[in-house]
């Protein structure tokens, strides 16, 4: 699930691209890139490699706070899972029978306010899961979007 801006995506391959591989905010507001995982030692980051002030001012990764006690992958930034690991090994079991067979899965909505997965397959014929409560389940995925299986990690 991504909850990040186009940009924000963007920004991080960029950094990716140079070498690049956490991203953390200091106290002072400021967010720094660093190419190797940094360490919070008495309320500051350090890294023993490189690392680069990215910006302060530019109102970008404000979900990235000086309080986080973990960096944050720019991997994870550019490339979000859509899936977590239960609905990955959930769907995989659902369609290893008739795998060849699909074209792509989406997230649907009913008209009674529930969610559910729809699987098609490539002969036009559409299968849909049992219904969930919305934003409990699938949360990476939205609705009406399909994705393949390549990009479900399917």
């Amino acid at each position: 699930m991504n909850k990040y801006s186009d940009i924000e995506i963007q920004t991080a391959k960029n950094l990716i691209e140079h070498g690049y591989q956490w991203l953390v905010r200091t106290e002072s507001g400021r967010l720094y890139a660093h190419s190797a995982k940094p360490a919070k030692i008495n309320g500051a980051w350090w890294s023993t490699k490189r690392s680069e002030y990215v910006c302060s001012y530019v109102p970008i990764f404000q979900s990235i706070r000086s309080d986080d006690k973990e960096p944050v992958s720019l991997e994870g930034i550019a490339h979000p899972r859509i899936l977590d690991e239960a609905e990955k090994r959930y769907l995989k079991g659902v369609i290893r029978p008739f795998r060849d067979n699909v074209k792509g899965i989406s997230k649907g909505c009913s008209d009674f306010n529930k969610e559910f997965i729809i699987i098609c397959s490539k002969n036009g014929d559409r299968s849909a899961l049992p219904w969930f409560e919305p934003g409990t389940m699938y949360k990476g995925m939205k609705r009406g979007k399909r994705y393949s299986l390549e990009e479900l990690g399917l």
